[in-house]
C-alpha cells in the first residue's frame, strides 16, 4: 500500500515537471520571436530611400515683374447737367448705346430761359432805338453848334448861348455814351441767358459706350448727380506700382504681358505708357500706366488682370519644379537637400520661373544637392540612397529656354 502512494506521487511530480518545461519552452520562444520581430523593424527603420537628385545652379532668366491690377477705360466721364432744378423733358440714349461726340443725350426744361432770352431781345431793341434817337439828336445839336460858333465869330451872338449850346452838345455825348453801354450790358445779358439757354440741352463730351444711366426722363436735374457715364473702352489701361528697387529698370514703351480670368489661356499685349517720375514717400512705391489696345472691346472694364513686365535679363539661382514641396494647406515651399547621406528639409522662397526651372530667392545656396524623385517618401534626417545624379539639367533647361 505505501508503494502504490509512492507510485502515484511520482507519477504527479513527473506531471508537472513536463508542464514546466512546456512553460519555460514557450517564454524562451516568445523572447526569441520577440527579438527578431524587433530586428525587422529596427532593419526596416535603417531601410535607406532610393532618390534622385540635382544640384541647383545658375541660370539667365527673363527678367519679368509679376503684378495685378483692374482694367480701366482709357476715358471715362460721368456727365452732369450743368442746370439745376429742372425737370427733365428727353432722354435720348440707353446704356450700352455707342454715342459719338457731340450727340445729343437729353433736354431740360426750358420755357423759363426762353422767355428770359426774349425780355432781354426787346429790351436791346429799345436800347439800340434809344442809342439811335439820341445819334439823331445829337447830330442836329452838333449841327446848331456849328452855326453859333460861326455867328458869334462875327459877334451875331452873345457868349452866354453859345455856352448853353455847348453844354447841350456834351450833355447829348454822354447820353450817347450811356445808350451805347446800355446796349452793351443788354447784349451781355442776352449772351449769358443763350448759354444758359445752350446747357439745357446736355451734350456728349467724348465718343464711347453708355456705361451707365442714372436718371430718367421726368427727373429733376442736380448738379451732383450726373445723367450718364460714357467710356471709351477701345483702349484701356491698367494702372499698378513697383517698388522703389526696381523702378530703375522700368522705362516707358516696355512691353507688357496681360491675362484676364474670363481669357485664362489668351495673352493681350500693352506697353508700358506712363511712369510717374516720383516715389510714393510712405509706400515706397511708384505708379505705372499701361494701356492696351482693345479694338474688339474684348477685354471689359472692371475685369481683374495679372500683369508680367518684362525689363530684361538676370542670373537666378533655380532649381527643377519637381524638386519643389509644399507645405499643406500653406503657401510656403520647401525642398530636401542631401547631406552626408541624409535628408535635410530647407524652407525656400521662390521667385519667377522659367520652362521647367524656378528661381530660389532664399533658402538654398549654389551647388546644393536637391531632391528631385522619391522626395514623397522623406522626411527630415531620412537616410537616402542616390540612384542617380542629374548631370544634365543644366543642358535641358537650355533646350527650354
Amino acid at each position: 500500500m505505501m508503494e502504490n502512494e509512492k507510485g502515484k506521487k511520482g507519477k504527479k511530480g513527473f506531471a508537472i515537471a513536463v508542464i514546466a518545461i512546456f512553460i519555460f519552452s514557450g517564454i524562451i520562444v516568445f523572447n526569441v520571436f520577440k527579438f527578431i520581430t524587433k530586428k525587422n523593424i529596427e532593419v526596416q527603420k535603417d531601410e535607406s530611400i532610393p532618390v534622385q537628385i540635382t544640384e541647383s545652379k545658375l541660370m539667365n532668366l527673363d527678367w519679368a515683374l509679376e503684378q495685378t491690377g483692374t482694367i480701366r477705360p482709357m476715358s471715362e466721364v460721368n456727365v452732369h447737367p450743368k442746370v439745376p432744378g429742372k425737370i427733365i423733358q428727353t432722354l435720348s440714349v440707353e446704356k450700352g448705346d455707342y454715342i459719338e461726340k457731340g450727340t445729343h443725350i437729353a433736354t431740360l426744361e426750358d420755357d423759363t430761359i426762353k422767355a428770359q432770352i426774349e425780355e432781354t431781345k426787346a429790351g436791346l431793341d429799345s436800347a439800340i432805338a434809344n442809342l439811335k434817337q439820341v445819334e439823331a439828336n445829337l447830330e442836329v445839336i452838333a449841327m446848331d453848334r456849328l452855326r453859333l460858333e460861326s455867328l458869334y465869330k462875327e459877334k451875331a451872338v452873345a457868349k452866354q448861348r453859345l455856352d448853353h449850346m455847348e453844354a447841350k452838345y456834351k450833355a447829348t455825348l454822354q447820353a450817347k455814351s450811356l445808350a451805347e453801354a446800355q446796349i452793351k450790358r443788354t447784349e451781355a445779358v442776352l449772351k449769358r441767358l443763350e448759354i444758359i439757354h445752350h446747357d439745357h440741352k446736355i451734350y456728349a463730351p467724348i465718343s464711347g459706350y453708355v456705361s451707365a444711366r442714372y436718371m430718367d426722363k421726368g427727373s429733376m436735374s442736380s448738379v451732383q448727380q450726373p445723367i450718364v457715364r460714357i467710356s471709351d473702352d477701345r483702349e484701356v489701361k491698367i494702372i499698378t506700382t513697383a517698388t522703389e528697387r526696381d523702378v530703375p529698370h522700368i522705362k516707358k514703351g516696355m512691353r507688357v504681358e496681360i491675362q484676364v480670368d474670363a481669357f485664362p489661356e489668351r495673352i493681350f499685349p500693352g506697353k508700358i505708357s506712363i511712369v510717374n517720375p516720383t516715389v510714393d514717400p510712405v509706400t515706397h512705391t511708384c505708379d505705372i500706366e499701361i494701356h492696351i489696345s482693345n479694338k474688339y472691346l474684348t477685354i471689359k472694364s472692371g475685369m481683374f488682370a495679372r500683369v508680367r513686365l518684362y525689363v530684361g535679363q538676370k542670373s537666378a539661382l533655380v532649381v527643377p519644379r519637381d524638386a519643389l514641396n509644399r507645405f499643406p494647406g500653406t503657401g510656403s515651399y520647401y525642398v530636401y537637400t542631401v547631406e552626408d547621406g541624409k535628408a535635410i528639409l530647407k524652407n525656400v522662397k521662390t521667385g519667377q520661373s522659367q520652362g521647367n526651372n524656378i528661381e530660389l530667392t532664399s533658402g538654398l545656396k549654389l551647388g546644393e544637392k536637391v531632391v528631385v524623385k522619391g522626395q514623397n517618401r522623406l522626411k527630415d534626417g531620412t537616410t537616402v540612397l542616390i540612384e542617380d545624379l542629374r548631370e544634365g539639367a543644366e543642358d535641358q533647361g537650355r533646350t527650354q529656354k
